[in-house]
């Protein structure tokens, strides 16, 4: 309908409804006049305001938002929690409280970004919606906030909560910033850069506000993914920072990286149901890495352990054979042996095999299997692997190696490690760590955004960049970050993730800093 169709009585119903609001409120009684005159609810706003000239209530900007524009970040803090809040709708008081202790503990600062949503059939709307809970109204903010020269906080963009990829569109936004984004969803990614530049990460916050959705199918939808959560970034100098996601139970109570806050008092965690390493790669792999994640064992004992890419098979990949320059440089290097590269990853192994291993099956592992497929021995570029293809040939034609050589080699000498193949299931805590994610559906190409149509929340390695898409993530690389095959902008990180006894997940990425290889500002032993 347009609105020179209006008759008489037509426009004196819609001046009385706007008088007296019968729906509560203005923005339940516009829906109400959109939906019985056949336009959206955008129409008939501007039908009220500039044709019949009436001036909506709480048109203004409300005091709370203009306060939120100003607010500025302390800079002496060096810890923030960042979640985001829904106007007209209640927090999880526990998840505040319980977020409110933490910060204290970590001398940390609070910072919520608010978000609106219009929602005509809320269950917690009042009279007014442009209110949010007087517990966090000390917290909110919709200024931008760089907290050091690396990441801001994007409280100044406004993301509908229904989004369905919020950080879609923001990715030039901060130039080489990392930056936070407010939403209910829990999201993240990890951008290119070239060679010279630090990693840009984006992610999302969390909520800590209840969901409060239409029931349409968007709204069910985001009610789904709705998330109850906070971002958790440490400043450790002008140049560098570090961050976690934090998701909580529907109780309100969370754990992160070594600490539990439930219902206000903060323990120590001195274990993680899984523990999940970006790929090895031995031949590659960046030894203060490892040293590091050996050191965070100590703090956080793994009760299962499991391995990406455990052998880069770089000494007979197919990838090689046809570029003879390549070929001279393994050569002069030593490093188109294949039994050295066997050796060294079972040497590498006995680091972890006091762990309850899991050695996921990978397309690196899979390299030696296809060498033997298809070469002639007597044609070898180099025939030191002559006797190793002729060993693995045997064990392969006697039913030995069905599962692939590298599962092979591995349970001859270390027969508790668990080497898993493309039918295995396993699954801590509700999430399945089976997966290397280089197979997708119906045999296709794998990835973090198809895994997030499954039926169960994964996570996968392979692609060596940290992502976060509803329920799959991705962990990234143990190896240094730039090899032969990763020329031009990069998007990989050191990074590996952590199931935790609550079901939840976290990265904990690594940064090459003044100091080492570091992952947190925090002390386990502050509490002691």
């Amino acid at each position: 309908m347009r609105f020179k169709d209006l008759t008489e009585d037509d426009i004196k119903f819609i001046k009385e409804q706007y008088h007296t609001k019968p729906q509560g409120n203005w923005e339940r009684t516009a829906f109400a006049l959109a939906e019985r005159y056949g336009v959206n609810e955008r129409t008939m706003r501007k039908w009220v305001s500039e044709k019949l000239k009436l001036k909506e209530k709480g048109a203004s900007e409300p005091e709370i938002l203009t306060i939120a524009k100003q607010k500025t970040h302390d800079k002496n803090k060096k810890i923030f929690l960042i979640s985001s809040a829904q106007n007209a709708t209640d927090i999880n008081s526990n998840f505040v409280k319980n977020m409110e202790s933490y910060a204290n503990f970590l001398d940390a600062e609070i910072l919520i970004i608010p978000y609106r949503y219009k929602n005509p059939t809320s269950v917690f709307t009042d009279e007014d919606s442009d209110y949010w809970d007087k517990n966090i109204v000390q917290y909110l903010t919709l200024n931008r906030h760089d907290l050091n020269n690396s990441i801001s906080i994007l409280s100044d963009v406004k993301i509908q909560p229904t989004a369905s990829q919020p950080l879609t569109g923001l990715e030039a936004l901060t130039g080489y910033h990392s930056c936070v984004v407010g939403h209910p969803r829990i999201e993240l990614k990890c951008l290119p850069v070239m060679d010279a530049y630090k990693p840009k990460i984006m992610f999302t916050t969390g909520s800590c506000t209840l969901p409060n959705f239409t029931d349409s199918k968007i709204g069910k939808k985001s009610e789904f993914h709705h998330t109850l959560g906070f971002a958790i970034v440490e400043i450790k100098d002008d140049e560098t920072f570090f961050f976690r996601q934090v998701t909580a139970t529907k109780e309100g109570n969370f754990i992160d990286l070594f600490y539990s806050v439930h219902d206000q008092v903060i323990t120590t965690e001195d274990e993680v149901s899984a523990f999940i390493m970006g790929d090895i790669h031995v031949a590659h792999v960046d030894h203060e890495i490892i040293d590091e994640t050996l050191n965070l064992f100590e703090d956080l004992y793994p009760k299962k352990l499991f391995i990406h890419d455990i052998i880069d098979s770089q000494s007979i990949s197919h990838h090689n054979l046809n570029d003879p320059f390549y070929l001279h440089e393994l050569e002069m290097k030593n490093a188109n042996s294949l039994q050295k590269e066997i050796d060294d990853m079972l040497k590498w192994l006995e680091k972890i095999e006091k762990y309850d291993t899991y050695i996921i099956k990978s397309n690196h592992d899979e390299h030696i299997d296809k060498f033997l497929r298809i070469t002639d021995w007597r044609k070898m570029t180099t025939l030191k692997n002559a006797i190793p293809y002729m060993e693995f040939a045997y064990a392969t034609l006697k039913g030995e190696a069905s599962n692939g050589i590298v599962p092979y080699v591995i349970n001859k000498k270390y027969p508790n490690m668990h080497c898993l193949n493309y039918e295995s299931n396993v699954e801590v805590n509700g999430w399945l760590l089976s997966m290397h994610g280089h197979i997708g559906s119906n045999g296709s190409k794998g990835s973090v955004q198809q895994f997030s149509k499954l039926p169960t929340k994964s996570v996968t390695g392979h692609s060596h960049q940290i992502a976060r898409i509803g329920g799959a993530v991705s962990v990234g690389t143990s190896t240094h970050l730039r090899l032969d095959y990763n020329k031009g902008a990069s998007s990989w990180i050191n990074a590996h993730g952590i199931v935790n006894r609550l079901g939840k997940f976290q990265h904990i990425v690594f940064f090459h800093t003044s100091d080492g290889v570091e992952y947190t500002l925090l002390n386990k032993n502050k509490l002691n």
